[in-house]
């Protein structure tokens, strides 16, 4: 008797020993990496789940001639666009039929000045955009929209440092905190995952998606608040549009986050394939894992969440003073490789896998050591780093071992 794609999704994913963070895996052109090479690097490691296999965060057509002039070459040379994303998938998938294609979607942006449905076609601008940000008093929270908007921009670089929130003008914004409870938002974040689905993932693993339930638990000092619960319905009700979308097309499409959020909030988890953690910029400049720390985290999803798979990766932002920035600008490359030994043997112990960070990442906008003397995105092939044979020798051995992780 066949199992159900959901049962078969859900087996895969728990069976998965080697997991490589690869963003984007399109973007070979920009330094010289033929699809040829990235598959190549994909059997070599053994890799099962391509984690953040395209980030989807900037507005991303659906086929390069769709943008103007320059906009269409930078397109084109970076790999972003569906019509790059598909053909990569496919040509990974002829290669390695039963590898996992994770792809990314953010929920803490939205551009001011355009961005669109690439289900649709809709296109929306300022002011439909400010629309679409997030607003706490639109629950009676104590905080203007306008305040909470430049508070969270300066943490994204959106507004200028100087601002204050009497200085706050939405028309000048770069981009907003957006409001996952507003219909419109809630159909262009769906679509950003769609049509990745459409492309050939697998999975979706969706940024900061917990972020606002917090933001507004904080704010109304109670987790049972109206625009907490709103907020936790809609998102289920991602989740669960995510996957209609992919049961119309006979797959189950497997959706992941962060762990804190499902673990911190006195709700109901939502129904998450699989969860998240990052170790901190202090553990990996100190090449240190707080044991008792990471076993309580554990403990707390296995109690809220089952056996729901965990993984860790070194995440970044927009500066150096970051997991990776610290890892990427601080360690040595033999630290490096010091620190890829000891989370992967840490994380493997307690029942997790570590990702290995094999392309991709943004180091920071300070970051002076750059991949290839020229990219501030991290390779671990990079002169600058060279991880790679490291990488590849833990995943070969993970990959051999036969053991499923934690075991």
């Amino acid at each position: 008797m066949s199992q159900s794609p959901s049962s078969e999704a859900k087996r895969k994913l728990a069976q998965v020993r080697v997991a490589v963070l690869y963003e984007r895996v399109t973007d070979g052109r920009l330094y010289g990496r033929k699809m040829e090479e990235v598959i190549r690097l994909l059997k070599e490691t053994k890799a099962q789940f391509i984690f953040r296999g395209f980030w989807r965060w900037n507005p991303c057509p659906n086929r390069p001639e769709q943008l103007p002039g320059r906009l269409r070459w930078r397109c084109e040379i970076s790999g972003y666009s569906y019509r790059h994303l598909e053909e990569a998938i496919s040509r990974i998938k002829a290669e390695i039929p039963h590898i996992i294609f994770c792809g990314a979607v953010p929920a803490q942006v939205l551009q001011r000045s355009w961005v669109w449905n690439p289900m649709t076609g809709e296109v929306f601008r300022y002011p439909q955009t400010w629309e679409m940000a997030l607003d706490p008093q639109k629950w009676g929270l104590p905080m203007s929209k306008e305040k909470f908007q430049c508070l969270f921009g300066k943490t994204h670089f959106w507004v200028p440092r100087k601002w204050g929130p009497e200085d706050y003008d939405p028309a000048k914004a770069a981009a907003y905190f957006p409001d996952l409870t507003n219909p419109q938002f809630h159909k262009l974040l769906l679509s950003w995952a769609q049509r990745q689905v459409d492309c050939g993932a697998d999975a979706i693993w969706i940024d900061m998606f917990f972020t606002q339930a917090g933001i507004l638990t904080r704010l109304a000092k109670n987790p049972n608040h109206p625009a907490v619960r709103e907020t936790w319905k809609a998102i289920n009700s991602i989740i669960e549009g995510i996957r209609r979308h992919g049961r119309r097309k006979g797959k189950y499409i497997l959706v992941g986050s962060w762990g804190v959020g499902p673990v911190r909030l006195p709700l109901p988890p939502p129904p998450l394939d699989f969860v998240t953690f990052s170790p901190s910029s202090r553990e990996v400049y100190n090449l240190r894992l707080d044991e008792a720390r990471w076993r309580e985290r554990f403990e707390m999803v296995r109690k809220r969440m089952g056996d729901t798979p965990i993984f860790a990766f070194i995440d970044w932002a927009g500066t150096t003073r970051t997991p990776l920035g610290v890892f990427s600008q601080r360690l040595s490359p033999e630290k490096q490789r010091q620190f890829l030994r000891l989370a992967d043997e840490f994380f493997s112990r307690l029942g997790a896998v570590f990702i290995y960070p094999l392309h991709g990442g943004f180091m920071g906008m300070d970051a002076k050591i750059l991949s290839f003397g020229k990219f501030k995105f991290y390779d671990a092939l990079a002169p600058e780093f060279r991880t790679y044979e490291t990488i590849r020798e833990l995943a070969q051995r993970r990959a051999s071992s036969g053991a499923e992780p934690g075991r």
